[in-house]
């Protein structure tokens, strides 16, 4: 230390050196940010301020500590919650503005290069929506090179043309046919790489996530699919080779429908879930999927139920909005060759499609994220979801109408208002942060998650 240096070598000097260290050290503490010394530094069998290196540590130490719990108050990112044990929101601080800055550059610069740089678009699109997610402080990274996103992107493409060529302008719909199934057939490989690609592409506080799922056992889900089908399917199967009283195959087909979606539906949920999260890992620590079948199936008739209400709703504000009209424009008769009256039919038909799909997506999606999130753990840690379906539908449907409006120019606004409000009523609870660790990660491929997003299949994740 600086004071240390300054000593006078002089044996005789002994008395100043000892002054002048405790000088030195009392304006040392002051200058690291002590406006005076507490009580506690000084030694009681005198009355000058004798303090070590060790003792200023240990003050300002705790001077910090007091004032980050002082400031829980004002920013609730500055304060480290280690060992805390409480559940934290994640919070998105991703803003309308820079994101439009990014997605116009995106788009423009996808047009010049006739798609090219869409694979650039889509990490940089990424990056932005990672970088701006916060858990405890810190930020999540996406890392997927450009390059690797392009080749399974070109890739995906070759395998659609060649399929546009066999049927729209060979005319062999044999082996457009035979190209379908191929893909069919790699399906489920194809998602099972995506996933793998999306987790390794992305990390929290510089450890990996991971993917450890085995590509037969998406296979075998499929296969569970294609038996659960086909058993729907079976009373058509067997009144066209039995004869078989046509009533009686009606009420098999309602009550073999009736069960599929009930109970069908939820359990492969629930199995396509297993598949994914109980296979995902954050460096070295796998998440667990700990929902019951009894869980999940009432969580899709309380969907169902939400749904049915929301239908009825409209219905009757369809019926009165419409009633209403044809009294102001005195519409007697409907006479739909007349053109005011297909106007007036297409723009409420339209009108109610529109509000319907919004709402109906975000109330199921507010369900079914809350469902993931309370299921979810991992080691000493669990997600919780606290999103208000409703809320979260109405969000959906207004975003439909302020991007149809604008033209598309508030898309980014929109995308912004919807993901904010999804990851901050996402919370997470963990005792102790340092106990991920990573022994590296393994580079996935990107053909799979190009495939999804071609064909526009969510796989979920």
């Amino acid at each position: 230390m600086q004071f240390i240096d300054d000593v006078d070598s002089d044996d005789n000097s002994l008395i100043s050196k000892s002054e002048k260290r405790v000088s030195s050290t009392v304006e040392l503490a002051k200058k690291l940010g002590a406006k005076r010394v507490d009580k506690s530094l000084k030694d009681s069998s005198d009355s000058s301020y004798l303090v070590t290196s060790d003792d200023i540590d240990n003050f300002l130490s705790s001077k910090d500590s007091s004032e980050n719990k002082n400031s829980i108050s004002i920013d609730d990112d500055r304060v480290n919650h280690y060992n805390s044990g409480q559940f934290i929101p994640f919070k998105f601080r991703g803003e309308a503005k820079e994101y439009f800055k990014i997605w116009i550059v995106n788009i423009a610069l996808t047009l010049l290069t006739l798609g090219i740089y869409s694979a650039w678009a889509k990490v940089r699109n990424n990056r932005y929506m990672y970088s701006n997610t916060y858990l405890n402080g810190s930020n999540f990274e996406y890392n997927a090179s450009p390059k690797r996103v392009l080749y399974g992107r070109v890739i995906v493409f070759l395998f659609y043309a060649l399929f546009l060529l066999f049927s729209d302008v060979l005319y062999n719909q044999t082996l457009a046919l035979g190209v379908v199934a191929i893909f069919l057939l790699l399906l489920p490989w194809l998602i099972r790489q995506a996933i793998s690609f999306r987790l390794k592409s992305a990390s929290y506080r510089n450890i990996h996530f991971r993917y450890h799922g085995q590509t037969r056992s998406f296979y075998k889900l499929v296969l569970v699919i294609i038996i659960l089908v086909t058993i729907l399917f079976l009373p058509l199967i067997i009144s066209k080779y039995i004869d078989v009283n046509s009533g009686f195959i009606s009420l098999l087909s309602f009550a073999f429908t009736f069960l599929f979606f009930i109970i069908g539906i939820p359990i492969l949920y629930l199995k396509f879930k297993e598949l994914i999260i109980n296979n995902s890992a954050y460096g070295n620590s796998l998440f667990r999927f700990e929902a019951t079948k009894s869980s999940v199936v009432g969580l899709f008739i309380k969907m169902a139920f939400a749904t049915t209400i929301v239908s009825l709703i409209i219905g009757v504000i369809t019926i009165v909005t419409s009633s209403g009209f044809a009294k102001i424009l005195n519409i007697t008769d409907l006479n739909l060759k007349s053109d005011i009256s297909v106007l007036l039919t297409t723009t409420g038909v339209s009108f109610i499609y529109l509000v319907s799909i919004g709402l109906y997506k975000g109330i199921n999606d507010g369900y079914l994220s809350n469902f993931t999130r309370d299921h979810t753990k991992i080691v000493n840690g669990e997600l919780k979801g606290t999103i208000s379906p409703f809320k979260l539908g109405f969000i959906s449907m207004t975003n439909i109408f302020v991007v149809i409006f604008s033209l598309g120019l508030m898309y980014p606004w929109a995308k912004m208002r919807y993901l904010r409000y999804k990851i901050e009523n996402t919370h997470f609870k963990c005792k102790e942060y340092t106990q991920f660790s990573s022994d590296g990660r393994d580079r996935g491929s990107t053909v799979g998650e190009e495939a999804v997003d071609f064909f526009d299949i969510d796989i979920g994740v």
